[in-house]
């Protein structure tokens, strides 16, 4: 499999506040045996399972539902989409390397002979306001290859899209439209994995040199020496992770059925939301965005949102449809800083401990290297694009526990910035109560 740069290419700026830091540092793992238990069947614990069966690890994936993918993973279409900013970033870099490996690895799975409703229809991001004008003003002097982004005019726009748009867009030819279940059952579909479902994980504890994780009747479910955390919203339920802060945001996405105008659109279309072509004679567009829901359901109103957004920006297409229907509600979970937290569950005893007096400025001093959790990771707070991320972060987890990069120089700088830690450093920083 074609692999990109995992993010240590000299062209990416890390801030300092990331560099040189012991409490960032890993140890390197020796393990007994290759064996893990993931909690969570989504596409962040799919993610984990394809890339360790991949190293001859034997993966136990957890799954509360009947089946994987039914929560934030459970929506009917999601799109594969890179995030761009008018100037080079740390947050571009980020989205545009996870873009190319999540294409390779969608390569690599059909190559397997596996099976996704997927499909590189393009995406065009309409310059629907002045923010987007001025983005699209920035990335046009830009030298992208073509065939990663476009700046087109109007007419170019409408062309692409198969109707009229009275837009300027940015247009990225590889971008499209994926079903999340059957990317989720590709990657757990494998001899190593096994998949248990109808068992909530509530609890994780130690025993001896295991992590054991129970049920609701204080069942053990699995156990193994190391876990991987991935379930969604409920990552933070754990006296393990309960520290570490997140954003909860509510997202309902909405049918309609396609008309003979509507099936002329041939690309996804991004706005303020999001819209696709016709699939299966129906388009799926939104969604909403409500902080601090933790427990959304299906509700009108919300499709009543979704489909005045779409007539803001779309009146004539949205005219055109019909029988509008609601399609899927879930919590997606982020974070602070809106990046994933991957890698290992700090000690947080131990920061507070040997950290305390980073508020005080002390530049020189020798600081022990970090102490964590022994066994215990996390891969989660995806937000609305892990469809997109979820590969790369699965990627460099992976590599972390198989100690493939003890080099503090060849370490990807995705786990610097994406550290759990990294709001137990910045809180210590300010002299704030953990």
């Amino acid at each position: 499999m074609h692999t990109p740069p995992l993010l240590h290419d000299k062209k990416l700026t890390v801030p300092k506040s990331f560099q040189n830091t012991p409490w960032f540092n890993y140890p390197e793992y020796h393990w007994k045996t290759k064996h893990v238990v993931i909690v969570g069947g989504g596409i962040a614990g799919c993610q984990m399972a394809w890339h360790l069966c991949q190293v001859d690890w034997q993966v136990t994936l957890i799954e509360r539902h009947n089946e994987l993918a039914k929560e934030a993973s459970g929506n009917p279409i999601g799109v594969i989409l890179p995030k761009m900013t008018s100037q080079q970033s740390l947050g571009e870099d980020f989205y545009t390397q996870s873009f190319d490996y999540t294409l390779s690895l969608l390569d690599t799975l059909k190559q397997q002979g596996k099976t996704i409703d997927w499909q590189s229809c393009g995406a065009l991001q309409l310059t629907h306001n002045l923010r987007e004008e001025k983005r699209w003003q920035a990335l046009a002097q830009r030298e992208f290859s073509n065939d990663f982004l476009q700046s087109l005019n109007e007419d170019e726009t409408s062309q692409i899209a198969g109707i009229d748009l009275p837009y300027k867009s940015s247009y990225f030819p590889q971008a499209g439209w994926i079903n999340p279940a059957s990317f989720c059952q590709a990657l757990s579909d494998h001899p190593n994995c096994k998949v248990i479902t109808e068992s909530e994980a509530l609890i994780i504890k130690k025993q001896d040199t295991d992590w054991v994780v129970l049920n609701n009747d204080n069942k053990t479910i699995a156990q193994a020496e190391a876990v991987i955390i991935c379930n969604g919203r409920d990552l933070f339920g754990f006296e393990q992770s309960n520290f570490l802060p997140n954003m909860p945001v509510a997202g309902q996405t909405t049918f309609a059925r396609a008309s003979d105008e509507s099936n002329k659109l041939k690309t996804v279309i991004g706005h303020e939301g999001y819209l696709t072509p016709a699939i299966n004679s129906q388009h799926i567009f939104g969604a909403t965005f409500e902080r601090d829901q933790n427990a959304p359901t299906l509700n009108l109103e919300a499709d009543k949102l979704n489909q005045q957004q779409l007539e803001r920006y779309l009146p004539d297409f949205s005219a055109s449809l019909s029988k509008i229907s609601s399609a899927h509600s879930a919590v997606r979970m982020t974070t602070p800083d809106r990046y994933p937290y991957v890698g290992a569950l700090p000690d947080k005893d131990f920061y507070q401990k040997n950290y305390n007096d980073l508020h005080q400025g002390k530049q020189y001093k020798k600081y022990p290297d970090a102490m964590y959790q022994n066994g215990l990771f996390i891969l989660g707070g995806l937000g609305s694009r892990g469809l997109t991320t979820s590969g790369l972060c699965a990627k460099s987890l992976c590599d972390l526990l198989n100690s493939d990069f003890l080099d503090k120089k060849t370490r990807p700088k995705l786990l610097q910035y994406c550290h759990p830690a990294r709001f137990l450093i910045k809180s210590l920083r300010r002299n704030e109560t953990l």
